[in-house]
């Protein structure tokens, strides 16, 4: 079991530092567009370039951000409580979790296959394709969603033990 739930945890952890690339070269794309603007001669395809680049990295860092316990939530009363208790309160929003994340998984992958059927692209100049960056959104989800597998395995343990399974 350790195995499995450490294989999971490599997996968030190498995607989220691979995609978090992307930012560094959605910086330099920027400051190629500032550059070039200073001499009169802005880019058509840099908008767009740094729109999906930015997505990507927002949509394929969910897993990375979960395993590091990063995510957004009221703080306020979780803090303090103990470390069972936390557990069995993420246990409880666990179906609402795997909900969201499953339609999430589910509408991606008809939505990034209708644009590749249809060779979807963005009314813009530069009008790039949309698929590639759409098929990120399920991955993405599969992702979010093995990490999440992962955590609940780990919370189950700890209400059942009172001890954290590493």
């Amino acid at each position: 079991m350790r195995r499995f739930l450490h294989t999971i945890d490599r997996i968030s952890e190498w995607s989220g530092k691979v995609f978090s690339w992307l930012l560094l070269l959605t910086a330099g794309i920027i400051s190629y567009e500032i550059f070039m603007r200073l001499f009169g001669r802005a880019q058509l395809w840099v908008f767009d370039i740094t729109l999906f680049s930015a997505g990507v990295v927002y949509v394929m860092g969910g897993a990375y951000t979960l395993l590091h316990n990063k995510h957004v939530k009221m703080d306020i009363l979780y803090t303090r409580l103990s470390p069972r208790m936390q557990a069995l309160i993420d246990l409880i929003t666990l179906p609402g979790f795997l909900v969201f994340c499953g339609i999430l998984f589910w509408m991606g992958g008809v939505r990034g296959w209708e644009s590749f059927l249809m060779k979807e692209t963005i009314y813009t100049a530069f009008q790039p394709p949309v698929w590639p960056v759409r098929w990120t959104i399920p991955l993405g989800a599969m992702l979010i969603i093995l990490q999440g597998l992962a955590k609940a395995i780990r919370d189950f343990h700890m209400v059942v033990k009172g001890e954290k399974l590493d």
